[in-house]
């Protein structure tokens, strides 16, 4: 994965100090690490947007004046409610010969024969795995290959991938990423001529009831 730099600088702390930060664009962060003592520091909204965009929660290389460049993650981000730019966040900075457990993002490629049926549609259910890797190996993605679905209950689950050297995948093998189900429009047809369909049970019932009263 591709390796992006960040600028950052010291920074003071408490509310107050965080309010004016934000309203000047720029982010309040921390970083913290095994070897390092945690730091306080900011850095710009917009460049950090693109780095976190870019980087796919792979390596940043978080440059501090004065400092050696840091290897680090990011980890806990908060966001605006409503605007859903960073508000905070927290970086973990990693050692390149160490391992790191983080999610990676699985994404699809392919076609799955089944969904040539237009009453079937595609259901993810997860969109992360967990893996274990130095640092230097963390993937961008890992691909799940859709013509694998070719009935109703064919499943794609974590066993499914194919990690890149040097890379564990830490999510239990049988966890489900991608299924296949009716369409919503597929099950109300169905219900509907449910409904419609007379029970040949309930109406023979009926028939000799009415029968029995005229009878009686």
């Amino acid at each position: 994965m591709e390796k992006l730099v960040l600028k950052a600088e010291p920074r003071k702390t408490g509310r107050h100090a965080n309010r004016e930060l934000r309203e000047g664009s720029r982010v309040p962060a921390v970083v913290y690490g095994r070897n390092i003592t945690a730091q306080a520091i900011s850095t710009d909204r917009k460049t950090l947007g693109i780095a976190l965009h870019q980087s796919g929660g792979g390596l940043i290389e978080l440059e501090l004046p004065g400092q050696p460049p840091l290897h680090v993650l990011a980890r806990e981000i908060q966001r605006h409610p409503t605007k859903h730019h960073v508000q905070h966040i927290d970086f973990y900075a990693v050692a390149m010969n160490q391992l790191v457990r983080l999610q990676v993002a699985v994404v699809s490629d392919g076609v799955a024969p089944v969904l040539e049926d237009a009453e079937m549609v595609l259901v993810r259910q997860s969109d992360t795995v967990e893996v274990e890797c130095f640092p230097g190996d963390i993937p961008e993605h890992l691909v799940a290959d859709l013509s694998l679905l070719k009935t109703v209950d064919d499943e794609i689950t974590v066993k499914d991938l194919h990690a890149p050297q040097g890379v564990k995948i830490l999510t239990p093998a049988e966890h489900v990423l991608f299924s296949v189900s009716a369409s919503r429009a597929a099950l109300e047809e169905e219900a509907v001529e449910g409904a419609e369909a007379p029970d040949a049970d309930a109406v023979e019932v009926i028939r000799r009831g009415k029968a029995e009263e005229e009878e009686a």
